[in-house]
This record gives structure tokens, sequence and C-alpha cells, in this order.
């Protein structure tokens, strides 16, 4: 990007109130640790941090101008560093980010979802770019900071754009929508995330539902039809592409086959009247359902049919996103990205197909106020139900899904509420032919307990 800082200043709705009108600046930071010389510094501000107590410490660095949404009390700037004054830094990153977007004429492919959205997005990334130059989320920049910055990296080479947009408020995805309105719009499902800020089903939907609700005329809708609630979000609207497991529609599941070895899924689609084998390098149930729903978006952008085959056999999963790792002796499943009470049990099913003993480690899930208990509770059980043959439960909540694995006839539970006991612990179960499935919520961080099991293996390999 290249703009001056006169074109910024109208097009977030702010004042030049010092330095050169015509300083040119070449990219974007919200992070003063990280502004490079040329960039434009985002002020923001937030429960525990403000970025106004940075600004002249990136003056300093050659940072061509500033963001704030108060002049005073910044210290000394150099003559040559520009402040623009909005109202509001981060509705100001958004706007530029607008404006930015409105410059391009590619393609938006928005994703979001209670579960599966990242995956979904890595999947339609990989199926355009078999022959397209595709701008795409990366990491978990899906929030009103981390669209803008990718928004900013678009380039005239780019010919598509897909982004994730992740919510926990319920008047965040108005605003993702309005920065980066999207052609092509798809909810993965709606489910029990951010029940603690979102209060419901109903809520998560009515939050998330702004995706659908506010596309231009233009747009297209890529409905999941085994979910109820994005049916039901979709309905009234004719510009639709739909996807199920089980319905007739646009692509439906016809078959599918999990390698017990996890060394991936064949999948036969039904796609308008033609059928799709693809083999997925990777394991999970829900790379089928994810691989239908990156199918009806692709094809929203009449993508070739080979194209999407490619592009899925391509596809490498993000890490911690149902990553397989093969220590010596025993399988690892990676899934500690996130988690919720539906990407819990689609992990959990993934895991009941391995041969040999089955191990679930399980940490808390977050962010489900009300229903936490419950929710810790029914996915110990459904454990049991599945035939898990240890359950190894992390965190505060450990001790209630511990009691429902119990109660579900799992006769082998072990909890704990700190990750170095819990590892202890598994230095002394896990033996060879196991498949060890690792998952819990961001903030339990068991990403920990992964890599004690890969030294536990490269222990046992050299000793």
């Amino acid at each position: 990007m290249r703009f001056d800082v006169t074109e910024i200043a109208k097009a977030v709705g702010g004042t030049v109130m010092r330095g050169p009108k015509d300083a040119i600046v070449t990219g974007v930071a919200t992070d003063s640790r990280k502004a490079a010389s040329g960039e434009i510094f985002f002020a923001l501000k937030g429960p525990s941090f403000d970025g106004h107590a940075f600004v002249g410490e990136v003056a300093s660095k050659g940072v061509s101008a500033a963001v704030v949404e108060r002049t005073e009390g910044l210290g000394e700037l150099p003559a040559s560093f520009t402040l623009i004054e909005v109202k509001e830094t981060l509705e100001a990153l958004g706007a530029l980010a607008l404006y930015v977007r409105g410059l391009s004429r590619i393609p938006f492919v928005a994703v979001s979802g209670s579960a599966g959205k990242t995956t979904t997005k890595e999947m339609i990334a990989s199926i355009l770019s078999v022959s397209r130059n595709v701008l795409k989320t990366e990491g978990n920049k899906n929030n009103l900071i981390g669209l803008p910055l990718t928004i900013f990296n678009l380039t005239p080479a780019h010919e598509a754009a897909v982004v994730e947009l992740g919510i926990s408020e319920t008047w965040e995805m108005e605003r993702l929508v309005n920065i980066c309105r999207p052609d092509v719009a798809l909810l993965t499902n709606i489910g029990r995330g951010h029940l603690k800020t979102l209060g419901s089903l109903e809520g998560v939907a009515k939050a998330k539902g702004a995706l659908f609700t506010l596309l231009p005329f233009h747009a297209v809708r890529i409905v999941n039809l085994d979910d109820q609630w994005v049916v039901k979000l979709s309905e009234g609207f004719e510009n639709t592409v739909t996807y199920s497991l089980k319905e007739k529609a646009d692509v439906t599941v016809l078959a599918h086959k999990q390698d017990p070895d996890f060394g991936g899924i064949e999948a036969v689609y039904g796609v308008r009247g033609k059928d799709l084998q693809v083999r997925f390098s990777t394991p999970g149930a829900t790379n089928i359902i994810n691989g239908a729903a990156a199918i009806a978006a692709a094809l929203s952008l009449g993508t070739a049919l080979d194209d999407m085959r490619k592009g899925l056999e391509n596809f490498r999963p993000v890490k911690g996103r149902m990553h397989v790792l093969k220590v010596d002796g025993f399988t690892v499943l990676d899934d500690t990205y996130n988690a919720n009470p539906e990407s819990m049990s689609s992990a959990l099913k993934t895991l009941a197909a391995a041969r040999g003993r089955k191990v679930a480690v399980l940490g808390d899930m977050l962010e489900l106020g009300a229903v936490t208990d419950a929710e810790h509770e029914r996915v110990g059980r459904l454990a049991g139900e599945l035939k898990v043959d240890f359950v190894v439960a992390i965190g505060a909540n450990s001790g209630v899904l511990a009691d429902g694995a119990r109660k579900a006839g799992v006769k082998s539970v072990l909890s704990f509420k700190d990750r170095s006991e819990a590892l202890g612990a598994l230095k002394g179960l896990v033996r060879e032919g196991d498949t060890v499935l690792v998952k819990g919520s961001r903030g339990v961080a068991l990403e920990a307990i992964v890599d004690g099991l890969k030294e536990l293996g490269l222990k046992k390999a050299c000793c």
C-alpha cells in the first residue's frame, strides 16, 4: 500500500492536526514493537493497554504518522511526524481497511461459524490457489484488528481473497462484514461457542447471522443444509449454494472412508450431478463436511472440478488443527488450537476410529458461561459412549469432565488442574500402538502436552 496522509485522513474521517499533509505511508502498524519506518501507527486502546503511550516511541523509529484519539500528552514529536485525530482509533482502522478493500475488484470470500471455519478457509484458499493468486487470513487475524491487517496486504497481483471472521460479542460481525464487504459468505455451523457473551444458541445465530443478512444484493450465501440454524438464517435469500452430508444439495457427500491409521480420508462428492473424488492427506471426520463447504464456495466462483480436487488434495492442516504426529511407537492427534462443544465432539469421533488403545487428553472449554459444567460433563459422557479407553482431563473443569466420563463407563479416568502433573501421568500411561488425542481451548495451552509427548517418543527412540 502507498497513500498520503491526507487521503488516509479522509478515508478514516479524521483531521490532520500537525505535521506534513503530504507524508507518504507505506504500511500500517498496531503494535509499537513491530512498527517500522514509513508506516502509520494506530494508537488502539484496550482494557489493559493504550497505544497513545507509545506514539513517541514509534515516531523515533521513523514511523510517518499516527492515528490518535487525543493529541495532548504524547510527548515531544519530530516536526516531520503527522498526527491524525479521530473519534475512535479501532473504528478508524476498519474504515481504512474498507477504503483499501473498495479499491479492489477481486472477489472476497468470508468464512465464519462456531467450528471448522479456519480449516474451511484454508481449504477454499487451497482450491482457489490452483489457478489464482490468493490473499488469505493468516494465523488468528480474524477480528476487528486482524481483518484490517489482512486487507492491508492486498496487492494488484491478488486475484481473490479468503478471510475468516471470528466474533465473541454481539456487535462484532456487523462491523467485520462492513469492513470486508464479501461477495461470497459461508457459515459452517451455529454451535455452543462464546455462550458467556452471546448467551444462547439463538444468541450465537443472531450474532453470526449478520454475515448473511448484511450482504450486498449480488453476494452468494453458502448454506449448510445439515444445520437448522444456518438454514433458517438463509431463508428468503435466493442467491445460495447448498451443501450437505445427507440431503440433496448442490454439493452432497456421496461416500467417505477414513484410514484407521490416520493416513487420510477418501470422499466422493456429488457436485451438481457430477462426481468428484478426493483423497485428503489428513484425518478428521470434519474434513469431509468442511471439504463440501469449500467446494460449494469455489463453485460459486465458477471454479473447475479438477481445481477443486487438486486444491483439496494439496490442503494441509494448520498447526494444532487435527495435526497427525507419528511419535515413536504411538500416534498423537494435535487438535490444541481451540475447543468448543462441537469441535470436541468431532475430535472424539475421529479418535474413536483409531486402532489400538484410545487416549483422550481433554482440556477446559472456555467462555461457556452458565452451561460450563453441563457441557464438560456431556463431553466426558461422549468419550464413554465412543469407547475411549483413557480420559485425562486438565484444567479448572477437569473434575466435572472426569465425572461424566466415569458415569459413561470409561474405566481409566484421571483429572488434573496442572498440565505438568498430567504430562507426568501420561508418560507412565502411553504405550506402543496408542492413539492420543490432545484438545482444549486456547487458554489451556495444551501444546505443552504435545511437546512433552514428542519428547517422550524421542527418549524412547534413543534409549
